[in-house]
């Protein structure tokens, strides 16, 4: 019977080589795992940045929502005032001062060749009101806004000067009606030279406070 040798052969591998491809597999792996979490730093940074432009206009109309929403809250406490008031309107409505003052301005405005209040004569009131009267921004607008409603259906603007000197006379001297006409003079000039309405609505006033 014939008998079959097996021969094996051993392969030796040195042991420095099989560490040093061990060791650049580990460092492979340690830069990839690097390099994905700067680009997952980048891509929300990215989307953050993107989501921020995005909203930049929401915000800014959350704002100006927000401001007209404080301004609205202000003026209720007028306009229930005005709702409550039984058997009177237009200029009956007025009772201090400073509502009083805007509604001439307004008028005087009103006097002029357009017959209505513009952009340029409205922000010279406001102006007005807060330099003089040591309103806010706000508050002017506010005021405007009401006195302006409820003067709406005034046909000739002089039919103000004499309720609203009264509602004045109440609280105020020669010298404020000497300073509220130098507040009307600036709302009249305000797109130019006062025109002949102008400056007659101007002369009544000064009259009923006897400052001609």
């Amino acid at each position: 019977m014939r008998r079959t040798e097996i021969t094996f052969i051993w392969i030796w591998v040195p042991a420095a080589h099989a560490d040093n491809r061990l060791l650049g597999k580990s460092r492979y792996i340690g830069n990839m795992h690097i390099l994905a979490i700067i680009l997952g730093v980048l891509g929300a940074g990215f989307w953050w940045a993107l989501r921020l432009s995005a909203n930049r206009k929401n915000i800014g109309d959350a704002a100006n929502m927000a401001r007209g929403a404080v301004i609205q809250a202000k003026n209720m406490p007028r306009q229930r005032r005005f709702r409550k008031a039984h058997n009177k309107a237009g200029f009956d409505l007025v009772e201090s001062p400073i509502e009083a003052a805007a509604v001439l301005m307004i008028m005087i405005a009103r006097a002029g060749p357009s017959r209505r209040i513009d952009g340029s004569e409205r922000l010279v009131i406001e102006a007005q009101l807060m330099t003089n009267m040591q309103v806010s921004s706000d508050d002017a607008d506010g005021i405007i806004r009401q006195m302006d409603s409820l003067t709406h259906d005034i046909v000739l603007p002089e039919s103000s000067i004499t309720p609203m000197t009264k509602v004045l006379r109440e609280f105020i001297g020669r010298d404020d009606a000497r300073d509220l006409a130098d507040m009307l003079v600036q709302v009249s000039s305000a797109n130019g030279a006062p025109d002949i309405n102008q400056k007659e609505f101007l002369r009544r006033f000064r009259e009923g406070f006897d400052l001609n």
